[in-house]
């Protein structure tokens, strides 16, 4: 069986300390075309992954830019490291499990409330910073084929930069994506953002034109 949700108002309180804790490592967090939330449907929220931080960023930004209930699905192994994620709106997945299948048609069936946003970090996992292109894992296809009701899909990227700082500034991107719900072309269209993404980032703080290129 998967772990599945389960809210707790004070656990979810309690969640607000921690987040604002883990969240103040950050000099500051700069939000870049914040969508146009729509809230009579549900919302899926596909980011990058590099660091432990991004669950409670993704946290913070749901509340904060789509103003809508924390579903996020999380590998099992973390699940059961730290119990409290359920009672947050974190639900278990596990790749190499029989159970795969229930946790994919469980965040389906989550999409059927306007009132959610599903959260999902496609690579399957925490990778680096660095790397130039942005993998989809299997999983998200079935997900779609399942879900039968519209949503809106948004598109985020974090970035960092240090500069003269003791802490790092997070610059998180977004994007709605409106083209056809299926993978390959979500991973292509999130990598032509992504891309766009760090040619952006890396013009910040007016750098000489030929390093650009």
């Amino acid at each position: 069986m998967i772990i599945k949700d389960k809210p707790i108002k004070f656990i979810q309180w309690l969640m607000l300390a921690a987040e604002k804790f883990i969240l103040s490592k950050f000099s500051k967090i700069i939000f870049i075309d914040q969508p146009k939330v729509n809230q009579d449907v549900a919302t899926l929220l596909l980011m990058n992954h590099f660091s432990f931080n991004d669950g409670p960023m993704m946290h913070y930004l749901c509340r904060k830019v789509l103003k809508k209930e924390f579903k996020v699905m999380v590998l099992e192994e973390q699940m059961l490291l730290f119990k409290p994620l359920k009672y947050i709106g974190c639900f278990s997945v596990n790749k190499k499990s029989r159970t795969l299948v229930e946790s994919l048609d469980y965040a389906a069936s989550l999409l059927s409330e306007p009132k959610n946003m599903l959260g999902i970090f496609p690579q399957g996992g925490v990778f680096s910073s660095h790397l130039e292109k942005i993998h989809f894992e299997q999983g998200l296809d079935r997900i779609l084929k399942k879900n039968k009701h519209e949503i809106q899909v948004v598109f985020a990227v974090m970035l960092l930069d240090f500069l003269a700082d003791f802490k790092p500034k997070a610059y998180i991107y977004f994007m709605e994506y409106v083209g056809e719900q299926n993978p390959e072309e979500m991973e292509v269209a999130y990598n032509q953002f992504y891309t766009i993404c760090k040619q952006k980032q890396k013009a910040l703080y007016n750098p000489p034109a030929h390093v650009l290129h």
